[in-house]
Formats: C-alpha cells, sequence, structure tokens
C-alpha cells in the first residue's frame, strides 16, 4: 500500500509541475505547439497512471482526488486563453444587476450603451447576439457578480467547485456500485476537466453536477428529488432536455409531472413570454451560423460541395437535428433502463450522438458525455478528450483556420474506437478493468 500511495504520489507531483508551467507559456493562441505540448503530456500522465497505478482502497483514491484537487486550484487563478465565455457570464450578470433583460439585448444594442466599458466590454465574442444561457446559469451568474463583481477567478470558481463536486459523486457511485475506482483517473486527473472548468471556468458543470446528482438520487429511491435535480440541470444546459425519455421510463407518471411543473414554474420566473420567445430566435442563430470542429456536418458539407459544387454549411443544421431526435428517441426506448447506471449509460449515447451530430463542437462541449467515463470507460471518448486539445490550433491563426488533418486525427481514431465498441456490446477500458481484477 505505502509504495502503492508513493507512486500515485510521483505522478501527481509530475502532473502538478506541468501546470505550474503552463504559466509560463503566455498567451496560449500565441503559443500554440507549447501549449498542446503540455496539455498531451498532463494527457498522457494521466493515462499511464490510469494504465499503471490502480486504485486499490479508499485512502489511495483520497490521494488522487485530493490531486486532482490540487491541479484545479494550481490553474483557477489562470488567465482563461482559450475561451472568453467567463467574461460573457460576468457581462451577464452586470447587465441583469442594472435591470436589463439579457435575453432581449444583445450587448451592442444601443439600449446598453451605459453598461458597456473599455475592460469588460471588449473581450466579449458575439457581441450581435442576445444570451443563450438558461435561467440557472443566469442565477449563479448573478450570485458571484452579487458577491465579486467584476472579477474573473471566482466566477471561474464556481464552475470549478461545481465540477470538482461531480467528481465526488462520481466516487460515491463507483462505490455504490461496486465498482473499480481506478477510472476515477479519467476525470480526477484528465486535463481536460481541469483546463475547461478550472483553467477556462465553463458553465456546463452546473448541468453536469446536477445530473450526477440525480442519477446518486435514484440510486438512493428518491424519485421526487431526482426529478428536481433532472429540471435542475435542464435550466442549466437545455441538452439534458434529450433525457427526458429516460426519466419518464425510469421515474414513472408522477414524479415527472411535478418535476416538469417545478421547471416551468422556475422558468416562467425568470422568463417573460417575450423574452422566452428571444431566447430561442437567439439558439436558433447559434445552430445555424456557428460551425466548429464538426464532423459528420463538416462530412456532409463537404459531400454537398463535391456532388453540386455549392456548399451546405447553412442546411444541414435542421436534419442533424431531425435525425438526433430521432435517434434519441430510438435510444430512450430501446435501451434498458433498470437502475440508475442504465440510465447513465443511456444518457451518455444520447449525449454522444448530439456531439456528432453537432454543427459546432468546442471542447467543453464534450463534458456533456464524457462526465460519464469514469462510470462507464468508453475507450472512444477518452481518446475524445485528449484529441479535442488539437482542435485549439485553429486559434493560432489570423483568420481562425481547422486544419484537415487536425480533424482527422481527432475524429478517425474516435469513430473507428466508437464502432469496434458498439459491435462488441461494452467498453473496452471495463473489460481491461475486470482482467486486472482492480
Amino acid at each position: 500500500m505505502i509504495n502503492q500511495l508513493a507512486a500515485i504520489c510521483v505522478m501527481g507531483a509530475a502532473q502538478e509541475i506541468v501546470w505550474i508551467a503552463s504559466y509560463a507559456i503566455g498567451p496560449f493562441r500565441d503559443r500554440s505547439d507549447a501549449f498542446l505540448a503540455l496539455a498531451l503530456t498532463a494527457f498522457g500522465l494521466c493515462l499511464w497512471s490510469f494504465f499503471r497505478l490502480p486504485v486499490t482502497g479508499s485512502r489511495a483514491a483520497l490521494v488522487v482526488v485530493a490531486f486532482g484537487l490540487l491541479f484545479r486550484l494550481t490553474v483557477l487563478p489562470a488567465i482563461p486563453y482559450q475561451s472568453e465565455d467567463v467574461y460573457r457570464y460576468l457581462w451577464d450578470a452586470r447587465v441583469s444587476s442594472m435591470g436589463y433583460d439579457p435575453y432581449r439585448y444583445p450587448p451592442e444594442a444601443p439600449e446598453l450603451e451605459r453598461v458597456r466599458d473599455q475592460t469588460l466590454y471588449p473581450k466579449l465574442n458575439s457581441k450581435s447576439y442576445a444570451t443563450a444561457y438558461p435561467p440557472l446559469s443566469q442565477i449563479l451568474f448573478r450570485l458571484s457578480y452579487g458577491l465579486f463583481g467584476d472579477r474573473v477567478t471566482p466566477m471561474k470558481a464556481v464552475f470549478s467547485l461545481l465540477e470538482f463536486f461531480s467528481l465526488l459523486i462520481a466516487w460515491k457511485l463507483l462505490r455504490l456500485w461496486g465498482a473499480s475506482l481506478t477510472p476515477l483517473y479519467l476525470m480526477a486527473w484528465n486535463p481536460f476537466f481541469i483546463f475547461e472548468f478550472s483553467h477556462s471556468g465553463h458553465s456546463d458543470s452546473s448541468m453536469i453536477l446536477l445530473l450526477m446528482l440525480s442519477l446518486y438520487l435514484f440510486e438512493r429511491s428518491t424519485r421526487f428529488w431526482a426529478w428536481l435535480s433532472y429540471a435542475g440541470a435542464f435550466l442549466a444546459k437545455l441538452h439534458p432536455a434529450l433525457w427526458l425519455p429516460l426519466y419518464l421510463r425510469r421515474a414513472g407518471l408522477r414524479p415527472a409531472i411535478l418535476g416538469i411543473v417545478a421547471a416551468t414554474l422556475a422558468w416562467f420566473a425568470f422568463f417573460t413570454p417575450s423574452s422566452t420567445l428571444s431566447y430561442f430566435r437567439s439558439l436558433g442563430l447559434y445552430f445555424h451560423l456557428f460551425e466548429f470542429n464538426s464532423s459528420i456536418h463538416y462530412l456532409l458539407s463537404r459531400l454537398g460541395h463535391l456532388l453540386t459544387g455549392h456548399s451546405w454549411d447553412q442546411q444541414t443544421g435542421p436534419y442533424l437535428a431531425g435525425t438526433l431526435l430521432v435517434l434519441c428517441a430510438a435510444i430512450g426506448w430501446r435501451f434498458p433502463i433498470r437502475s440508475s447506471r442504465d440510465m447513465l449509460h443511456a444518457g451518455f449515447w444520447i449525449m454522444t450522438v448530439d456531439l456528432c451530430l453537432a454543427t459546432t463542437v468546442h471542447p467543453w462541449y464534450l463534458s456533456w458525455a464524457a462526465f460519464a467515463v469514469p462510470m462507464i470507460p468508453y475507450a472512444f471518448m477518452v481518446y475524445w478528450t485528449g484529441a479535442c486539445f488539437l482542435s485549439y490550433l485553429a486559434y493560432g491563426y489570423r483568420p481562425v483556420y481547422e486544419p484537415a488533418w487536425v480533424l482527422l486525427v481527432e475524429y478517425l481514431p474516435v469513430y473507428a474506437l466508437m464502432i469496434f465498441e458498439i459491435c462488441r456490446g461494452r467498453p473496452i477500458l471495463e473489460s481491461w478493468i475486470e482482467r486486472r481484477g482492480t
């Protein structure tokens, strides 16, 4: 046991050095090569630890989780070089705190002239679009803004803390299911989670925490509170709405009605009917006009150009959305939902389909499905959480440009592993863990 803990500490210290070294790079978009080298080094250390240092017992798990917390605290004060989202969170909070509706007015609207400044406003992206963040996210933005003002680190800390709580729930679920604790590395030490939530401060962690909490509450047979937690996840990010058939099958109609009523009341406590329409119009613009790091969408667009001589960039979105709904309904109908683990498995595939058919796949979007990796260790998703760092190379070009080789290196192994794991009926890494007896 002492040798095991010492080895874990050595590898943890090695990864901590990587995160400390990240401060010496400067703006990541100007040093994409150095940034990518550090990110992939951290990913390699995570995988090496997963394959070579089994977590046997609570003491080893505690050390793994403690190092995970250390990594997150180390990068928390860093400038979020690869994403401006946290500045939009601060902007939305400032706008609402001054009595304006962030769902009605985009940042460049003349009505918000007195809100604009020379510090926060220039850092915003998509200034011509109203906010796309749902009510619970807005409440969290206001909470941080009310306590700490325009400070970036506290806003990041909110979502870093929520992600770390998700890790703790993952640990709890693994123990309840009698599963190996070794996959904790895949979340606690994975640079994907550390970078996207503690360095960049993305708000998706609120959705992840509430989904994880909902699964835990189902495991404890508290269906009403599980439904409320699920409703909160929907109010933090709309994508969990795709899980609705799973919850209906698992919990039954009565808790579902109560949960839906609670979510509706919470929604209209924050929205008016007109701002609801404005919000969904804004979402529609995001889905129709933006594209980045996608797979099937880019493939179809390229195919359209070859066949017709015209780009299909603006046409594929609605068809992909329709395909998504059909496939999600099929998963919700066909997958077994006997337990909370079954729900997580079906939900994982729903979110994975969502990512595969999306027109925009920013790296942090992978968290919608990747949070399930400690409990359901699919190799294709583990690979994807490392390979997604390649997409940041696009920001090193002026203007932004996505090299074809990046997309090939990212997606060809993802789909090859995915098809293989679908054909074999279970995750490769799950079988490997069982063979090791850890």
